[in-house]
């Protein structure tokens, strides 16, 4: 065999290990490497849609738009160098992450109402949809400069289109409720868009637009890494620091005044329970001075789900049925006890002073905020008028001394209220909102308030509604008074209601209480 032959066959060898040694497909990264085009635009067009169309459950209008909002990052990232138009985009995206992320912290907070309630966030909402606004704009330029590069037609309607969209949006939702075949047709629409948008995007990457993706300092995992790794330290602040309100607790002070003892002493032989008695402050036992009856009711109230325990009785003979079952729930623990006290008071008028006195037996975690709503015996009711008198506080114990605390806030609150029966209500009522504190024991308080008969023969029918944060996490995170305002429908499983009355009649010879 000549030279010649021998070289020939030992380059076709070399050629085929050559090939063998190379894979058919080039890995992925140098992909993305040589041809960022496709992956940065595709992220950007994702990115936008997660951002424009969400769903108001399983929290997917705060994670769709989280997710969204990175992908425009990464995106816009990569492609900021290619033309100024893309490099105004990824900044608007950046201004617009630092406005969209601390609000997603924000609501681990019991205080992101109070924020969005303000005028300055209201501004910052404007400018937002301005940006949002600018960014399609700029999208839109920048991929008419894309494809006159590439020497396509640089036309796009589907980027008019798309600021189009985000103007009509923005005017409906200022026109509210308006109905789902606008909704549904919108949505259409915007699928249209955006698909319009990724034809462009393949029609350059057809062309063999290519383009250098720009320099970064932190690659895109470590970016999504360090976006996460602030939200959850974000949000683990929030819900330590930010889910309670803050107590005023001081120890409490026991004076002795003789004048004190001896209403005390005329209360407890009338029947005023002790342990209630203890925990009224002096102006308050001072109210109950020359007192002609007291009138008392105890219950003790569950707050747990309690256990299901079946029973099987045997069914009648010749009836064809072998037994029946009957499933009850049974409470081991009813860890809440509540105690209705009326005191008669030596007036011409009937006058009444109602107190709505609770007791934690046992500790059930305190999780974040507590609320009491009163429906005083004057409420809805021509018999009984309010007496002007409101006052309360807070206690509980630990290693022998006793803490109290005022209120976080207790008034009469007028509040609009929509139930599925009755519709939207505006109602008024009395609200009590408070943390209490998960160390100590016997956490307990109570409301005092008076009322003045109107019209005689009249029940008084006074009620307590305590709503317990029975569950840590929750978002947003709200308070407990805000559940109540919107409707026993808003509860769920994070609050536990507890409803208790004190109802008595009312006669000049005394009053009686109602079982």
């Amino acid at each position: 065999m000549s030279a010649d032959k021998r070289n020939i066959l030992l380059d076709s060898d070399f050629e085929l290990l050559l090939r063998k040694s190379v894979p058919d497909t080039p890995p992925e990264d140098v992909v993305d490497s040589v041809t960022p085009w496709k992956k940065a635009i595709d992220r950007v067009l994702t990115g936008l849609a997660l951002s424009a169309v969400t769903f108001n459950f399983a929290m997917l209008n705060y994670i769709l738009p989280a997710i969204g909002m990175v992908m425009v990052i990464l995106g816009f990232r990569a492609l900021r160098r290619e033309n100024r138009h893309f490099g105004a985009c990824y900044i608007i995206a950046v201004i617009r992450a630092c406005y969209f992320f601390p609000l997603l912290v924000l609501n681990t907070t019991i205080y992101h109402g109070v924020v969005y309630g303000s005028d300055w966030i209201t501004v910052l909402t404007v400018v937002n949809l301005l940006l949002q606004f600018v960014q399609y704009y700029c999208l839109w330029r920048g991929l008419r400069e894309v494809r006159e590069k590439a020497d396509l037609d640089p036309s796009s309607g589907a980027g008019v289109w798309l600021m189009v969209w985000h103007v009509v949006t923005c005017l409906l939702g200022l026109v509210g409720n308006v109905g789902w075949i606008i909704f549904i047709g919108m949505i259409a629409a915007y699928v249209c868009i955006i698909r319009s948008l990724l034809k462009l995007s393949r029609e350059l990457d057809e062309a063999g637009y290519a383009i250098f993706a720009a320099p970064v300092r932190y690659s895109d995992r470590a970016l999504v890494l360090i976006i996460a790794l602030l939200l959850l330290v974000g949000a683990v602040c929030g819900y330590v620091f930010g889910s309670s309100y803050k107590m005023d607790w001081t120890v409490s002070q026991n004076t002795v005044n003789s004048n004190i003892e001896d209403i005390k002493s005329h209360l407890l032989e009338l029947g005023f329970p002790e342990y209630v008695l203890s925990d009224l402050t002096e102006q308050d036992i001072l109210a109950c001075k020359d007192a002609v009856q007291v009138i008392s009711d105890v219950t003790d109230h569950p707050v747990n789900d309690g256990r299901t325990v079946t029973t099987k009785t045997p069914g009648e003979e010749g009836s064809g049925i072998d037994y029946y079952i009957k499933q009850d729930t049974v409470y081991d623990t009813k860890e809440l006890k509540i105690t209705g006290v009326a005191v008669r008071l030596p007036t011409e008028r009937e006058s009444w002073i109602i107190i709505h006195h609770f007791l934690w037996t046992e500790n059930p975690g305190f999780f974040g905020t507590e609320c009491i709503q009163l429906w005083p015996a004057y409420r809805d009711s021509g018999g009984w008028s309010d007496g002007g008198v409101l006052s309360g506080r807070l206690l509980y114990d630990k290693g022998g001394v006793t803490y109290t605390s005022p209120y976080h806030s207790l008034g009469s609150e007028t509040y609009e209220s929509d139930s599925i029966f009755w519709g939207k209500q505006t109602n008024t009522d009395i609200f009590a909102a408070f943390s209490m504190p998960n160390r100590g024991s016997n956490q307990r308080g109570y409301i005092s308030y008076r009322i003045v008969e109107m019209k005689e023969g009249m029940i008084a029918d006074g009620w307590i509604n305590y709503l317990h944060h029975n569950k840590y996490l929750q978002y947003p995170s709200y308070t407990a008074i805000e559940s109540r305002k919107t409707g026993i429908w808003s509860e769920g499983k994070k609050f536990k209601l507890v409803q208790d009355a004190l109802q008595f009649y009312v006669y000049d010879s005394g009053g009686y209480l109602i079982n």
